[in-house]
């Protein structure tokens, strides 16, 4: 019977590594219903305008090209030894050390999510040169503690994870869409990386929570062309962080404004500052 619902198990998850196939045979217990505290990382993705593009154009070729995008996306994931939780839609959430524990779950994290927007910033790039609206995709990462196991009744065994942290990410991913940015990451992410360059986004609250999370944009997901260099940019966020020199902090992002109009970092800064933002601190009205 045990061999049985791993059969089944297997048939339903054509996606799953054969590292994690191997670490279940291994370990039956964890086809038991229930679940177990681990800290994990997750990243989320999500295709900005496929909604539209399905409605507006030809649903075939929407369709064909969601599939090859998912195809290369699924590569990467599993190039990285990511699990993958689910995808809905154009969607795909992934997380890293379940089944399978990872010491460098955070690292894998932000690895496969810089290759993610490599190929999604290129394959977005080909399309609209073939006249195909395909939009950017957005990408959140986070860490924390979560339930993993398997959960879904007695006639289902769905292996994932649940808990705050998958939904922080899931935040971040969205959060992109009203910060400009297409990756951010939190601090927890951050604290496992090594050789990491980011720049500071700020002290969000996000859609519903009450404490602020650190969050940050990597460097390789900017445009270098149109966004202010590292040590100007982060001479801003000092005065920022520092949360008594609001003056001198308008001063500065009004200065790299003029410079780097383009910049989405520097747009937003300047705008909380010109409404009376004295602080890094971002409250989110939305998700």
């Amino acid at each position: 019977l045990q061999q049985q619902r791993r059969n089944r198990h297997a048939q339903r998850q054509p996606h799953v590594l054969q590292h994690v196939v191997a670490h279940l045979v291994a370990h039956p217990e964890m086809l038991q219903l229930g679940g177990q505290r681990q800290v994990c990382s997750f990243v989320f993705t999500d295709l900005a305008g496929f909604t539209s593009m399905m409605e507006a154009g030809d649903p075939a070729l929407a369709v064909s090209l969601l599939n090859d995008y998912l195809d290369a996306m699924l590569a990467i994931v599993f190039k990285h030894d990511g699990t993958l939780d689910r995808i809905v839609g154009d969607a795909v959430a992934v997380l890293f050390s379940a089944p399978v524990p990872q010491a460098d779950h955070r690292q894998r994290a932000f690895n496969c999510a810089m290759e993610m927007n490599t190929f999604t910033s290129d394959y977005s790039t080909r399309l609209r040169a073939q006249g195909v609206a395909w939009g950017h995709t957005r990408i959140g990462l986070h860490s924390g503690e979560v339930i993993v196991g398997n959960f879904g009744g007695k006639t289902l065994f769905d292996y994932r994870a649940l808990g705050d942290p998958i939904n922080t990410a899931a935040r971040l991913e969205s959060v992109n869409k009203h910060l400009g940015t297409r990756v951010c990451l939190s601090q927890a992410i951050l604290d496992g990386c090594t050789d990491v360059p980011v720049r500071a986004v700020g002290k969000l609250v996000l859609k519903g929570k009450s404490q602020p999370l650190q969050v940050y944009e990597p460097l390789a997901a900017t445009n270098p062309a149109e966004c202010a260099p590292p040590s100007e940019y982060d001479a801003g966020m000092a005065l920022l962080q520092a949360g008594n020199k609001g003056l001198e902090a308008l001063a500065c992002f009004e200065a790299l404004f003029i410079r780097y109009p383009n910049d989405p970092l520097v747009l937003l800064h300047l705008r909380r500052l010109r409404d009376g933002a004295t602080d890094d601190l971002i409250v989110m009205a939305e998700k």
